[in-house]
Formats: C-alpha cells, sequence, structure tokens
C-alpha cells in the first residue's frame, strides 16, 4: 500500500511538470495517471471513456475568440498646447478611457507632453482620428496589433491541468497514513499551487491588455512665443509672491541667529553704558 501511495505520488509530480508544456499531451498524461489513482480503477477509466466520446460526439468548436492586443504611438504638433491638452483629457474621458501617464517636458520654444492612454478596444480607432482632428501636423502615427489568442488558450489549457492535479493531490492527502507521506504530499501541492497563482497572474496580465487598447501620444507647441506667454500682470503677481518667500526666510534667518543678535545686543548696550560714564 506505501509503495503504490509513493508510485501515485510521483506520478503526480510527473504529471505536474508536464502541465508545464500545457496542451493536449499533459491532458492525456493527467488521463492516464488518473487511471492508476484511488481502488475503482476500472470505473475511472469508463468514466474517462465516456467523457472523451461525449467531447467527440460534439461538433467542433469553430475559430476561438481572438485576443488581440492594440497598441498604437503617434506624435503631433499643435498651435495651443493648453487647448490641446484640454481637449484631449476631454476626448478621453468621453470615450470612457483613462490617462495613466503623463511626462511634461520644456526643451527651450518647445512644450512637449508624452501621455500614456487606455482605451476600450472599439473606441481605439475613434478615439485616434479625433486627436488626428487636433493636430497642425502629425510626425507619426504607428499601430500595433499582437494576437496573444494562442498564448491566451495555452495558458487556459495548463490552468485547468494544474487544477486537476492539486485536486488529486487533495485526495491523496485524505489517504496518506502517516506524517511523511502528509509532508511529501503537502510540499507538491505548495508548489502546484504556487504555479496556479502564477498562470493566473499572467492570463489576467494579458486579460487587461487585450480588454483595454493603449495610446502613446506624444504633443508637443512649437513656437518662440511660450517663454514670454505671460503677461505683465501675472509677472507682477510673482515678484510679490517672491518678495513674500524673501521675507519669509530672512524671518527664518533671524530666528536661527537669535544667540548672535542677543550677545550683539549686551554688546552694545555695555559699549553704551561705558560711553556715558565717560562723559
Amino acid at each position: 500500500m506505501k509503495t503504490k501511495f509513493w508510485i501515485i505520488l510521483s506520478l503526480l509530480a510527473a504529471l505536474s511538470i508536464a502541465c508545464q508544456g500545457g496542451g493536449q499531451d499533459a491532458e492525456s498524461r493527467m488521463e492516464s495517471s488518473g487511471a492508476d489513482f484511488g481502488n475503482n480503477t476500472q470505473m475511472a477509466k469508463e468514466d474517462y471513456a465516456e467523457a472523451y466520446d461525449q467531447e467527440q460526439s460534439q461538433p467542433e468548436q469553430l475559430t476561438p475568440e481572438k485576443k488581440i492586443i492594440r497598441t498604437a504611438n503617434m506624435r503631433m504638433e499643435v498651435k495651443d498646447y493648453k487647448a490641446a491638452m484640454a481637449s484631449v483629457k476631454t476626448l478621453v474621458e468621453g470615450y470612457r478611457g483613462e490617462l495613466t501617464g503623463e511626462n511634461e517636458q520644456q526643451y527651450g520654444g518647445r512644450l512637449e507632453n508624452t501621455l500614456v492612454i487606455r482605451v476600450f478596444p472599439q473606441h481605439f480607432d475613434s478615439l485616434l482620428l479625433e486627436f488626428e482632428q487636433l493636430a497642425s501636423h502629425v510626425d507619426f502615427k504607428s499601430i500595433n496589433s499582437e494576437d496573444v489568442t494562442r498564448q491566451y488558450i495555452d495558458l487556459e489549457t495548463r490552468l485547468a491541468s494544474k487544477r486537476a492535479v492539486v485536486t488529486r493531490y487533495r485526495e491523496l492527502l485524505k489517504q496518506a497514513k502517516n506524517v511523511q507521506e502528509v509532508l511529501a504530499v503537502e510540499e507538491n501541492l505548495r508548489k502546484v499551487v504556487e504555479e496556479i497563482e502564477s498562470i493566473e497572474g499572467q492570463l489576467k496580465y494579458l486579460s487587461r491588455q487585450v480588454d483595454f487598447s493603449t495610446i502613446n501620444l506624444t504633443i508637443y507647441e512649437e513656437g518662440r512665443q511660450l517663454s514670454t506667454s505671460r503677461s505683465f500682470w501675472s509677472r507682477i503677481g510673482e515678484g510679490f509672491q517672491d518678495g513674500w518667500k524673501l521675507l519669509k526666510s530672512l524671518a527664518v534667518g533671524l530666528v536661527t541667529i537669535w544667540p548672535i543678535l542677543l550677545i550683539l545686543a549686551l554688546l552694545t548696550a555695555w559699549w553704551v553704558r561705558r560711553r556715558r560714564k565717560k562723559a
């Protein structure tokens, strides 16, 4: 009995490793290992054969739903940077997208901002066309579509296989007779659970990339007036603010050197009194 237990445990461990390759081979290995598991060997074989016959009798599924990751890179010049930025944010909100990144920089007379925008795939092309309407000149626009259907199906197949292995490990855990067997099963079970969590993480990441297309948009304004666009009154206001900051800094500095000021005051008072006595 102990020998059979360890044989089944070894088969499950080998099956878990084989599942990493995914696909039909892993399923067939799991089928053969399941036939050796437990006391009802013949019933397990009949169940698998029946399930296989039912699957074969059903009409084959047509082309699976494609999983496409779409990404666009676009760089354009605008006449009015502030107005264009406001329009971009309004459009993103209107198309139920989200602005996930923003990097604004100024190079001399050029004010530039690189935006990362996530939007539903059905709004992807329309939003790009709306952005083009804001541009005075489009430097470049590129669109990339990556088909990850095969990768997605492979991950789902591996996940199903791993979950089946976990179920069998839990059944085997109930049959463990001593601490050594329990620890051996739990260690293998822990490894498979970690692999399941890793696969689920990859599936979530792929789903996120498929469900939301990405637009990397760079907009800039090329103008000599950018550095002098502030009005006279705005510069007067900034002057008052700078003066107030300087006054606060002086006050903080005076408080910081109060011991020196106290010593100077005492010396001055002593000198004045001495001068009066001489007089």
